[in-house]
């Protein structure tokens, strides 16, 4: 059997030669399969013959291919002008009003200032004291108060009664606070009183066991500059001070000061600084007669390669009569100081100066002083001086120092040669050198413990009129403390050492070296309130009566007990 199949007329499209397989496939399977079927029934194949017979050839003609691009359309370009209109429009919109609800917190209630006090004690010697401060609060216009205290031993360390003493004291005060500038002003009245108890184990009945009394006036007002931000700082004040004493003994000063800076820039400033003092001394020996001292001290502050540098000089007129010193002095003023770091700072410089002396100074070093004694201010023609301080850590800081100097009219205390109770002072109108070398530490813990410790060292260069320094001390340490415990408990401390002194005895004409002298106090405090605290105090509770002053030691042991009351 034949067949003959032509494929070209069964496709009118070219066909893959897979897909002519597969259709031939198609065809060609029935045959198989009939022949299979054929070989089963017959057991033989027959033989079969297939012709594929291709003649179709397709062709195409052939196109031209376009290579020019195709023009752009031609739009014609439109010269229409546009106008604008423009129609203002008017919105009226209803007012707006919004409430709003703030948050309101619970006010605080301001804390109550307990600033005013009373206290009162009672110690040994019969020693009554009292002491009481009134000011008004939280004002920002003005404040103003007053002060008073009374102390009075009725015994003292010789003879009970015969060396009692005690003080007196009351002032009134105010201030004024305005935008730019405060006035300040104050008046008060202070009393002392001394018994001449100085003659020991000698007859009584040979020295007159006087007491002394000290009154002195005093009243004082000034002007200072408080607007931080303004080139000019100024302070102005003047001060009137009178004392009177049981011997006749009068004393009157008036005393102008003035203190200005200008700032030229961040670090260049000037300064200036002066007073005027008028101070008559008047006694029965002693005629009325006024001293002055006038003094102007300008002062250029600028800063050079790290140097903070003061220059300027010190220019003082005075008319004390004491000595052949010439009435106008010129002192140079010096300081230059460095920052080694940021904790620790060098200083030097070089300056003089006339030191004021009037009879209330002389009687508060000494109220043992005898009648007719005359003031002459000293001459400091020179001082040298130098020192370092700084922090060693956040709390403790220290500073340590020396310095020469050389004075003129020098004052000295020596016992009167008739009367070994009473002291005169002497002068030297020769140079005298003074030699200091000091140290100081500070501890600061905020409110919890606080401490301070100071030495000096002093040195003399004695003139031949003046063999000894009388009752000048050749070495001075202080110490302080105050501890706070469970904010109830407040203790405090005090360690105060002289030694060196020499004093001239006239009865032999011979100097005598005074015993160190060592003080140490104690005191505690119980906050039992914010108003109501108790006190106790215990002062030389070594129990030594060492001597400052030639014949005169001071009382042994004593101790007070009071309370206070704050509103």
């Amino acid at each position: 059997m034949s067949y003959i199949l032509n494929i070209d007329k069964i496709y009118h499209y070219k066909m893959s030669f897979s897909l002519r397989i597969l259709l031939l496939f198609i065809i060609v399977a029935p045959s198989i399969s009939m022949a299979q079927n054929s070989w089963e029934n017959d057991g033989e194949i027959e033989d079969v013959e297939i012709e594929i017979v291709k003649d179709r050839q397709i062709n195409l003609p052939k196109a031209n291919r376009n290579f020019d691009k195709i023009p752009p359309l031609a739009v014609p370009s439109r010269t229409d002008k546009l106008e604008y209109f423009y129609q203002s429009v008017n919105l009226i919109l209803p007012e707006l009003n919004i409430r709003v609800r703030p948050l309101k917190m619970k006010s605080q209630p301001i804390a109550k200032i307990y600033g005013n006090y009373l206290k009162a004690g009672f110690g040994n010697f019969t020693t009554p004291y009292f002491e009481g401060y009134l000011a008004n609060k939280r004002n920002k216009e003005y404040t103003f108060g007053t002060h008073l205290k009374y102390l009075r031993s009725q015994n003292g360390p010789i003879d009970d009664e015969n060396s009692g003493s005690g003080m007196f004291d009351v002032d009134v005060f105010g201030k004024i606070f305005n935008k730019n500038f405060t006035v300040s002003g104050s008046a008060g009245f202070k009393s002392r009183n001394y018994h001449f108890y100085g003659y020991g184990d000698r007859d009584l009945d040979a020295f007159s066991v006087d007491e002394q009394v000290f009154n002195n006036f005093f009243l004082n007002g000034s002007i200072e500059n408080i607007d931080k931000s303004a080139k000019f700082q100024y302070y102005t004040g003047l001060k009137f001070d009178y004392l009177a004493d049981d011997f006749n003994a009068k004393e009157s000063e008036v005393q102008f000061d003035f203190r200005g800076n200008y700032s030229l820039s961040d670090q260049t400033s000037i300064d200036l600084s002066g007073d005027l003092d008028l101070i008559t001394q008047e006694d029965d020996l002693i005629e009325a007669n006024t001293r002055n001292i006038f003094r102007i001290t300008p002062t250029v502050n600028f800063e050079y390669e790290g140097f903070r540098i003061s220059v300027g000089f010190n220019a003082v007129y005075e008319n004390d009569t004491l000595g052949d010193s010439e009435e106008l002095h010129f002192y140079p003023m010096v300081r230059a100081s460095y920052d080694l770091t940021e904790d620790f700072q060098v200083y030097a410089g070089i300056r003089g100066d006339i030191e004021k002396n009037s009879l209330r100074r002389l009687t508060e070093e000494n109220p043992f002083l005898g009648a007719n004694t005359p003031a002459y201010n000293q001459d400091k023609t020179f001082e040298f001086f130098g020192g370092i301080d700084g922090k060693l850590s956040s709390k403790l800081g220290f500073g340590a120092g020396v310095s020469a100097a050389n004075y003129k009219n020098m004052y000295f205390f020596i016992t009167q040669p008739e009367d070994q109770t009473r002291f005169l002072t002497l002068y030297s109108e020769d140079n005298f050198g003074v030699f200091n070398l000091f140290g100081e530490l500070t501890y600061n813990n905020e409110d919890k413990l606080r401490l301070g410790l100071r030495t000096d060292v002093f040195g003399y260069d004695n003139p031949e009129d003046i063999p000894e320094a009388w009752h000048k001390p050749n070495y001075q340490i202080s110490f302080t403390s105050t501890y706070k415990l469970y904010d109830k408990l407040i203790f405090g401390g005090e360690v105060y050492g002289t030694g060196g002194i020499k004093a001239l005895d006239n009865e032999t004409g011979s100097a005598v070296e005074l015993d160190a002298a060592f003080d140490v106090n104690i005191k505690a405090e119980y906050l039992v309130s914010r108003q109501i605290s108790t006190f106790v105090r215990f002062n030389n509770i070594l129990g030594n009566q060492y001597e400052l002053l030639l014949n005169y030691p001071v009382r042994d042991l004593q101790f007070m007990i009071g309370a206070t009351y704050s509103f």
